[in-house]
Formats: structure tokens, C-alpha cells, sequence
């Protein structure tokens, strides 16, 4: 494939990957804002009429962990993660470019391995039937809602780290 066409295919992916890990994040968004409403409404419930949503700190647990895994490919894709770059400052571009690649391997890694365990886990307590204590809402459920924005953000760390689409360019805060 000349070298033209592959520049066209690895925009494209990085297009394509970018587009549903905004999906995602406005999702994660989406769940958090509802979450703070819950929370609102049971704390006025509570000073107002002693009534609370019962097992609201439940949902907010589960909620929040599905919001943060929806997070991560967005901020993988964007560069959004913390640079510490004391040590290669003065490094050439190819060097940091190598780095950044491995760094993205490293964080793909790191994303499957927790997918994994995720999905192990989720197995297993389905299994054992276990539930939250106030709602007896089951736990495996928020173990499926943490898994797509592992996944996206394991496959979207990979096609960085093999260099089949772009590492996004550090920001510099300076």
C-alpha cells in the first residue's frame, strides 16, 4: 500500500476512534450529571422530608466507575494524560516519539489487563448472585457498564503504540 493511501486509512481510523471516544465521554458526562441530580434530590429529601433515595450512595459508586472507564479513550486519544518530561526534555522528537509510542503499548497494556480482570470478576460475582446491600441491585452489572470504555481505551492505546493512528501532540502547560 503506498504510502499515501496508508496515511488516508490511519486519519481515517484515528477519525473514527476519536468520533466514539467523544460518544463515550459526552456518555460518562451524561451519567455523572444524572448522578449529581440523584444525589441532589436525595440530600433534599433528606433535610426536608427525612426521606432519602434509599441506596444512593450505591448508584453513585457504580455510576461514577462506568462514567470514569467511558473517560479513558478520550483522554488517551487527546494526549490528556500526565507528561512528566524532566527527563526528556532535551531529547529529539524521534526519541519522545518512540517513547510516547511505548508509553501508548504500555497504557494499552495496562487497560487490557484491568479489562480483563473486570470481565473475570464480573463472572464471578455473577455468579454468586452477590448484590448491593440497601437496593440489592447486582454488583455484575457495573462491572458490564466499566467494560466498553476499557475495551475502546485498550484498542485506542494499542492503534497508538503500533502506530496505526497518531499519538496526539503533548500540551504544554509552561
Amino acid at each position: 500500500m503506498p504510502e499515501q493511501e496508508k496515511a488516508v486509512a490511519r486519519g481515517s481510523l484515528h477519525e473514527a476512534l476519536h468520533n466514539v471516544a467523544v460518544w463515550f465521554a459526552y456518555a460518562g458526562g451524561a451519567i455523572v450529571a444524572t448522578i449529581g441530580i440523584m444525589s441532589a434530590v436525595s440530600i433534599i429529601g433528606r433535610a426536608l422530608w427525612s426521606k432519602p433515595i434509599t441506596g444512593d450512595f450505591e448508584l453513585v459508586e457504580i455510576g461514577i466507575a462506568v462514567a470514569g472507564s467511558l473517560f479513558l479513550a478520550y483522554c488517551q486519544i487527546t494526549a490528556g494524560n500526565i507528561f512528566v518530561d524532566i527527563f526528556t526534555i532535551r531529547a529529539s522528537d524521534k526519541t519522545k516519539a518512540a517513547m510516547d509510542c511505548f508509553g501508548a503499548i504500555l497504557m494499552g497494556i495496562m487497560f487490557a489487563l484491568v479489562g480483563w480482570r473486570c470481565a473475570v470478576g464480573m463472572t464471578e460475582i455473577r455468579h454468586s448472585g452477590e448484590t448491593s446491600m440497601l437496593m440489592g441491585f447486582p454488583i455484575w452489572i457495573g462491572y458490564v457498564g466499566v467494560l466498553p470504555g476499557l475495551t475502546l481505551a485498550a484498542i485506542t492505546a494499542f492503534a497508538q503504540g503500533f502506530g496505526l493512528i497518531g499519538v496526539s501532540e503533548r500540551v504544554s502547560h509552561e
